[in-house]
């Protein structure tokens, strides 16, 4: 289902918070923040248990704003659809529902500010899907959004206030062919009732100086991009803004200059940056050093570098980390 117009919807008024995080010993260096909401944490999901899923809604009591949960890339899980997770069984979708829920709990209970609400994006990815025939992408993409709505009620129902449900999605050009993605997204947009859905996209190989439907990696186009990311009608645009070298700001402002050229340019949702994830693994941080702050002023700063792109603000800002 296309979407036609620029400005889409009214942009919540949730401030989005700045993450300082510790694991296995290893500390990103510390950034100045204005307030403790102002960034959320976001998550590579390691452990699908209940205890951990609550102790985790706890840990993020201190947070307000827009969020996501990956759980990985679709996969079949005991004759039924789920999704992988990181160094953990995979789940279904019932049972990554119910990990979600318990999330909720466990922010709900924790908590600081009986104002704070936390917008959680329940993610996968479009990892490994090339195998997969499109009439199985498309039953996957059903189910996630069921999953989704199905969640987004309960929440509802139970904490009106405090949480809401979206779904998410991880696509990125170097992980499958664009038709595959393509069918995953048609079975979700397709579903009665689906969720908004966070674009935590990437922009792998895509021109960071031109808008005239260049190539990406494996095959996939500006055009492409900006199809999935905005025309299908419940994504939202929250890419993935990494590099301070400002390519990544760059890739997305072009996209969406190349969709604003057929008169549908984007809004975008968020940026999600990668600097703890980064830091957790141990490893150098060479490309992929975007503190949360930066992510958020890069691509707001490119977005505002041409008319037809311009958009006042971002409304959220999350930092993705490793749970397990």
């Amino acid at each position: 289902m296309p979407r036609h117009a620029r400005a889409v919807s009214v942009v919540l008024a949730a401030l989005v918070a700045a993450t300082t995080a510790t694991t296995a010993g290893t500390t990103p260096p510390a950034e100045a923040v204005p307030s403790a909401s102002f960034f959320t944490r976001s998550y590579y999901m390691g452990d699908g248990s209940g205890a951990a899923a609550r102790y985790l809604g706890c840990a993020n009591g201190d947070k307000q704003g827009r969020m996501t949960l990956f759980f990985g890339s679709p996969t079949a899980v005991s004759g039924t659809y789920g999704a992988t997770l990181w160094g953990a069984p995979n789940r279904t979708t019932s049972q990554v529902a119910a990990t979600v829920k318990e999330v909720a709990r466990g922010y709900v209970m924790c908590r600081e500010s009986s104002t704070y609400r936390l917008l959680i994006g329940v993610g996968t990815s479009n990892s490994s899907i090339d195998g997969r025939s499109d009439t199985w992408l498309r039953g996957h993409g059903r189910a996630w959004a069921t999953m989704v709505k199905n969640l987004s009620g309960w929440a509802t129902a139970h904490y009106p206030d405090h949480v809401r449900i979206y779904a998410a999605w991880d696509a990125e050009p170097s992980w499958s062919r664009f038709s595959k993605a393509e069918s995953w997204m048609h079975g979700y947009d397709d579903t009665t009732g689906a969720r908004p859905l966070f674009a935590n996209f990437s922009a792998d190989g895509c021109p960071r100086t031109t808008s005239n439907n260049g190539s990406c990696n494996n095959g996939w186009n500006q055009q492409g991009i900006w199809h999935l990311a905005w025309q299908h009608n419940p994504a939202m645009p929250f890419p993935q803004i990494y590099a301070t070298s400002g390519a990544n700001a760059n890739q997305w402002q072009r996209i969406d200059e190349y969709g604003a050229s057929r008169g549908n340019g984007m809004f975008f949702t968020g940026a999600m940056s990668q600097w703890t994830a980064c830091w957790q693994a141990g490893e150098g941080c060479w490309g992929i050093d975007a503190t949360p702050r930066q992510s958020h002023d890069f691509l707001l700063w490119a977005l505002n570098s041409r008319e037809a792109t311009r958009q006042p603000a971002i409304e959220a800002v999350t930092d993705i980390r490793w749970h397990s």
